[in-house]
């Protein structure tokens, strides 16, 4: 399948920005199915975090058949969840207590993943989660290897975003000595970390599972598409070469946070169209 059809977006993008975040689960979540089908976009990747936590359909069984009815509605995937609740909920680093609370936490995200089709859940391992040493990769690994199976078992992978050099990623990933880890490629943390598309892709392309869309500027922050240092006809080249298939999430800055002139949808198919010229000229 043309990566051209597999282009979707992150959840929060098509709705107002709330207290200025860029990145929120809208309590007004049903309308992105809408906004999702009339920009031609194919999935949302759903957040999972803490706050509104009742309001969210991926874990309030209550709202189950409203979530699946909306997604037949509409024909929109949604193939992947980020939960942005472990980067303050932590799975290392925290007491027996709570660490016993924020496993028990992720095992429910997943049985209700897989009772919503819902094929991925992306650990982010970035800024406040970040592994920055080798005891918090050990703590996490130690963590995470039981619900690998358990996970495995109910058909929902587990993939990882991280800031680690891809050689280093790949041996991690290795010892975990697992067929249900796999990774998300975010393109903007790439660039900003200074790493080359190319040779990151390569070496990670048999766990790629996940594609974020988005433009940093090295050693600084996300930026609107194209004004960042993203090498994006070598990303998409690569991702082509290797054979990739999943799905690519616009994650790319909002151009409304603080600009009540600028409309999100309008942001977004502007950047749709960005990522399909990308596309066809890599």
């Amino acid at each position: 399948m043309s990566l051209l059809n597999k282009i979707g977006i992150m959840q929060g993008r098509l709705s107002p920005p709330k207290n200025n975040l860029i990145q929120h689960f809208p309590k007004d979540w049903q309308t992105e199915f809408d906004h999702c089908k009339s920009l031609g976009l194919k999935s949302i990747e759903w957040i999972f975090e803490e706050s509104d936590l009742e309001f969210n359909p991926i874990f309030n069984p209550d709202l189950f058949e409203n979530f699946l009815n909306l997604k037949k509605k509409f024909d929109i995937e949604v193939n992947s969840v980020v939960a942005d609740y472990f980067m303050k909920k932590k799975l290392f680093q925290e007491n027996d207590l709570n660490m016993r609370e924020n496993l028990n936490t992720l095992k429910t995200l997943i049985i209700n993943c897989n009772k919503l089709n819902i094929k991925i859940v992306e650990l982010p391992l970035v800024d406040s989660s970040a592994l920055k040493n080798e005891k918090n990769m050990r703590e996490f690994k130690s963590n995470l290897c039981d619900l690998l199976n358990f996970a495995e078992g109910l058909k929902v992978k587990i993939s990882l975003e991280t800031d680690l050099e891809p050689e280093k990623f790949l041996n991690y990933i290795k010892t975990f000595n697992s067929k249900n880890l796999y990774v998300n490629f975010d393109m903007g943390n790439s660039a900003s970390k200074g790493f080359d598309p190319e040779k990151e892709i390569e070496i990670l392309s048999k766990y790629i599972i996940n594609v974020h869309i988005k433009d940093r500027i090295y050693k600084g922050n996300t930026v609107e598409l194209g004004k960042g240092d993203v090498d994006f006809k070598k990303v998409f080249k690569m991702l082509k070469k290797i054979g990739y298939d999943d799905d690519l999430i616009l994650q790319a800055c909002r151009e409304d946070i603080n600009d009540e002139n600028k409309n999100y949808l309008k942001t977004i198919k502007k950047y749709k169209n960005f990522t399909i010229n990308q596309i066809n000229n890599a």
